[in-house]
């Protein structure tokens, strides 16, 4: 019998089995990947309102530790951030309702004074168009809106239930803001419970950094919605343009999807400017969305919100894509500053030295009545 050739590799070949490793380790990552998006997606009523909270609470809470230093209580704190947060955003969702309602009219009669200039351009214009299918189409689309009356109704029912669904969302939202501002300490170091005693010291370092990134993502994002918002409303009140106010509102808060927020609802600001005030007016807009885009790229985003959030323009590309697809406007809105929670989460973690945990027998638990010092762990004191 001849001899076995010892040359010859035993099979699978090592290059075969490191690949082997590899492929069912990630297709492991990719399952639970996939059942741990659907579940969040069935769990959106939830999830959503809850994430929405952090973004908030990440907001208020320089105000609530202003408070906290001057003599208030956690509680008392949490109260007048709370409040003081309901009467500004009160107050100005009653200003913008007050000025659509009163402006609305106004665009609608200079619409209709358009209608005519329109129908003069479609038919004697380049295009040529038939004057009978010009004048016919006012009562096309009454005809369509007639034939479509059943898909209508039942888009307004679907519209009344996501209604029910957003009022339920904001009062999860307010019930877990005030326990975030009151109790965050504590939560987090109940979190942390559940994190191999190993590995604590480092989750916590990771989660201290990721919380700094985030507080200082949303009061970023405001500064520049409000720029924005800023410049759109002086820029639209010069032009005459109506609705000024709130087209610049909707701006502004466009602003808090990177990249695309602010020039998607820019051109419904050109699209009102243009049918209210001419050709010009939608070009000057244009103008001065292009300048303002360029003040944020050059100005407001490296030193305003790049100093702590370091993120790659194509993760940035990549994240509102996977979060648009997703979880839809909301996906998109929060996919960045997931992104760079993790990264700087991540960075932290690996960089903090290996410390010898606190025992779990004698680690405080949630609601157990005994506080730890304000700089050990969870939503720092700061916020960031």
């Amino acid at each position: 019998m001849p001899a076995t050739d010892e040359r010859i590799p035993p099979l699978p070949g090592p290059l075969l089995r490191v690949a082997a490793d590899y492929a069912w380790r990630l297709v492991v990552v990719g399952f639970v990947f996939y059942y741990g998006v659907g579940l969040l997606g069935r769990l959106a009523l939830i999830a959503i309102p809850f994430l929405v909270s952090l973004l908030v609470t990440a907001l208020l809470r320089p105000v609530f530790n202003f408070f906290v230093r001057h003599g208030a209580g956690r509680g008392t704190g949490t109260l007048a951030t709370v409040a003081g947060s309901f009467i500004l955003l009160g107050g100005l969702m009653t200003l913008v309702v007050i000025r659509a309602a009163e402006q609305a009219p106004q665009l609608g009669n200079e619409i209709n004074s358009l209608i005519p200039h329109v129908k003069h351009w479609l038919i004697h214009g380049p295009l040529h168009l038939n004057p009978k299918s010009v004048n016919n189409l006012s009562t096309t689309i009454t005809q369509d809106i007639t034939k479509n009356s059943s898909a209508i109704a039942s888009t307004a029912l679907s519209t009344t239930k996501s209604v029910l669904d957003v009022a339920g969302g904001f009062l999860l939202v307010v019930f877990s803001t005030i326990f975030l501002l009151y109790d965050g300490e504590r939560v987090w170091r109940f979190s942390l419970l559940a994190v191999p005693s190993a590995f604590r010291d480092r989750m916590d370092a990771g989660g201290r950094a990721a919380w700094v990134t985030l507080s200082h993502y949303v009061r970023g994002t405001l500064v520049v919605a409000a720029f924005h918002g800023t410049v759109m409303a002086i820029a639209l009140t010069l032009l005459g343009v109506p609705l000024a106010f709130p087209l610049a509102v909707v701006i502004g808060l466009g602003s808090f999807v990177p990249l695309v927020g602010a020039i998607l609802t820019g051109i419904l600001a050109v699209g009102v400017a243009g049918l209210s005030r001419g050709l010009v007016a939608a070009i000057i807009v244009v103008a001065v969305l292009l300048i303002d885009g360029q003040i944020e790229g050059h100005l407001l985003q490296p030193f305003v919100v790049g100093r702590y959030v370091r993120v790659h323009p194509l993760a940035v590309v990549l994240a509102l894509g996977a979060g648009g697809l997703l979880f839809g406007i909301f996906g998109a809105i929060v996919a960045v500053p997931i992104v760079a929670c993790l990264n700087s989460g991540i960075k932290a973690a690996r960089s903090a030295p290996p410390e010898p945990s606190v025992p779990e027998e004698t680690t405080p638990a949630a609601g157990d009545g005994r506080d730890q010092p304000e700089g050990r762990g969870g939503i720092p004191p700061g916020g960031g």
